[in-house]
């Protein structure tokens, strides 16, 4: 998979680099990776692939943060055939064990905390501390557990389907995964800590985020495009997901 990396800022305690991924155009499975030294990769778009890790498997979509571990070979397998934006830290301390990986779900405000601090190193406008303060909460994050087919399942179709104005509903989704509505729920909330609703709506405010830094300051297109019935009802999700207005974020983000 070919990538683009752009340099945002190298300390003494750690690196961060903006990388963007281009879509693969064969499907399956990429041949194996190696890293060489541990790093933790943030999103910054809403690409999703399938991350395998000896008998593992995770699903990583615009919620997940990716904790990698020294020497580890993983393959990757694109869900979603769409370019991958991501914001990667290498070479910071190590505050855990790292014998194996962690993959994390990240709350609407930490999104929003991973663009800002992104905004602000290419500006030369600070941002470090808040990439520190990032990786440190990533030890109390909740971590994922390889999914089971039916979540795994469910997680991919409210990913596609999360930025269209007609969403599915929770029947739709349990006939889609050959599940009852309360078999799905329950088991989502399980594995997750999030209702599908929860879930789909955090998607959503990702999708909002990544359309804001990228320059978008249409708040009326953005709520139509993302199937709210107005810009005021984004921004009251928006405000009591993320912790700011629509209006301070797209200032914010601009």
């Amino acid at each position: 998979m070919a990538h683009d990396r752009t340099l945002l800022y190298a300390g003494q305690d750690f690196t961060v680099e903006h990388l963007r991924s281009h879509a693969k155009d064969e499907p399956g499975w990429s041949g194996p990776y190696t890293i060489e030294s541990r790093r933790i990769i943030f999103p910054a778009g809403r690409a999703v692939l399938d991350v395998g890790w000896g008998d593992s498997t995770w699903q990583v979509d615009a919620l997940t943060a990716m904790h990698l571990v020294d020497a580890m070979v993983y393959q990757l397998r694109p869900v979603v055939r769409a370019m991958r934006q991501s914001v990667v830290v290498s070479r910071h301390r190590a505050a855990r064990s790292d014998a194996t990986p962690a993959f994390c779900q990240l709350s609407p405000r930490s999104l929003y905390r991973i663009h800002l601090a992104q905004r602000q190193l290419r500006a030369g406008d600070g941002g470090a501390p808040a990439i520190a303060s990032l990786v440190a909460e990533l030890e109390t994050s909740r971590r994922q557990m390889p999914l089971t087919s039916t979540v795994a399942n469910a997680k991919q179709l409210l990913a596609q389907t999360a930025d269209r104005e007609a969403r599915l509903s929770l029947h739709d989704l349990a006939d889609a995964v050959s599940r009852s509505p309360f078999h799905l729920a329950r088991s989502f909330r399980q594995q997750t800590g999030l209702s599908l609703h929860q879930y789909r709506q955090h998607l959503r405010i990702a999708s909002a985020l990544e359309r804001l830094a990228d320059g978008d300051t249409d708040l009326a297109g953005i709520a139509h495009d993302l199937g709210y019935c107005s810009q005021s009802h984004l921004g009251a999700v928006f405000g009591r997901e993320v912790g700011v207005t629509l209006g301070e974020a797209r200032s914010a983000l601009a």
